[in-house]
């Protein structure tokens, strides 16, 4: 493989072994950039150094970053270079307590603009991983259309009197509140600092699409994969449940929103980015899987559920899933900003299901 020239920039991913953030590398590498990247542990990105990333391996650098919320955790990793992506943030929907999903939310938010600042004057732009879940707020009028314009505000307030009254929060309400406080926290500091580079966001609906490094097993993987390997293997007793909004995006577009973002400075800052392509049903899961492996012996194990229902593009006489859209009476986010400035077209969520599940195969 033909290793591209460098480019001279260097860029810094927190949380570089994430799903989102070792595709971004991955894409950042092969343009030529080198990567810095943060984990907890540094031991745990030995996978991606000696699998995807190693070709590049003189391109890399790991830091250890046990806690991302101490005061100048991110200092010695931002010294020097040219963009930052802030991508790690809490995601397991294990956790069930406000101190454990959003003040390292909003603390990790704090130290990395707080080592950014101490970067140097070759900084250019600093992207954050947010969510849609920071745009969204349910219940809305039919076919509602969300947009940058919106501000997120249900979950948060949610959590916090759910906190003030001693009461127990549901992760999914409490991982949404995290992203609104994120978020919340991004702007704040760009109001009060006016920093010499650029400030963006990057609002992700639910992310899909081939990771470049499996775990050991199937219950290794991410939130919004799971799904996937568990209709594909048979795990999946009932079709699984919806994950917030039910939209999606594949990975490598993020990966390719960010980038567009980072390399574009005087456009994008202080703007926030909808990645989102389509609406994913589990459902619409199901119904491609089965279809597409049809004849095999995956096929007699994935959930029948109720074919089609809940979402429009589902054939019904021959069984195979043509396009899958929103019912039109869903509210749904529009990724429709980014779309038009980079002049990109989104990955489809039929194939961004095939190929997840082709990438998934090895672990069956």
């Amino acid at each position: 493989m033909a290793i591209p020239p460098s480019n001279g920039k260097t860029v810094l991913i927190t949380g570089i072994n994430g799903y989102i953030a070792s595709v971004l590398g991955q894409f950042l590498l092969s343009k030529g950039y080198s990567v810095r990247g943060t984990t907890r542990r540094s031991v745990t990105s030995e996978p991606l150094l000696n699998g995807p990333y190693a070709a590049y391996r003189d391109r890399v650098q790991i830091f250890e970053v046990a806690d991302m919320t101490v005061s100048g955790a991110f200092d010695e990793a931002a010294k020097g270079v040219h963009g930052i992506f802030h991508t790690a943030s809490p995601i397991s929907f294990l956790l069930d307590e406000y101190d454990a999903f959003i003040t390292p939310a909003v603390r990790g938010t704090e130290t990395i603009f707080e080592s950014a600042l101490k970067a140097g004057p070759q900084l250019t732009s600093v992207v954050v991983t947010s969510s849609v879940a920071a745009v969204t707020n349910y219940p809305k009028p039919p076919g509602y259309v969300f947009t940058e314009e919106d501000f997120a505000t249900v979950a948060l307030d949610t959590a916090t009197k759910d906190k003030a009254e001693g009461r127990k929060t549901a992760p999914g309400i409490l991982y949404a509140a995290s992203k609104t406080a994120a978020d919340r926290a991004v702007w704040k500091f760009k109001n009060e600092h006016n920093p010499p580079f650029a400030v963006s966001t990057v609002n992700p609906s639910v992310v899909i699409g081939p990771p470049i490094n499996l775990p050991s097993s199937g219950s290794g993987l991410n939130e919004t994969l799971k799904p996937i390997y568990d209709i594909l293997s048979g795990a999946a007793s009932g079709i699984p449940l919806k994950i917030g909004s039910g939209s999606y995006v594949d990975v490598r577009d993020v990966a390719t929103v960010h980038i567009w973002v980072y390399e574009h400075p005087d456009v994008a800052n202080g703007e926030r980015y909808i990645a989102a392509s389509s609406f994913g049903p589990p459902q619409g899961i199901a119904d491609i899987l089965r279809y597409e492996y049809r004849g095999t012996k995956f096929a007699e194990k994935i959930i029948v559920g109720t074919p089609g229902e809940g979402y429009v593009g589902y054939d019904k006489e021959t069984g195979e899933v043509v396009d899958v859209d929103y019912l039109p009476e869903s509210a749904r986010p529009s990724g429709k900003k980014a779309e038009i400035a980079i002049g990109l077209k989104w990955i489809p969520f039929k194939q961004s299901v095939i190929e997840s599940a082709k990438a998934l195969e090895p672990l069956l």
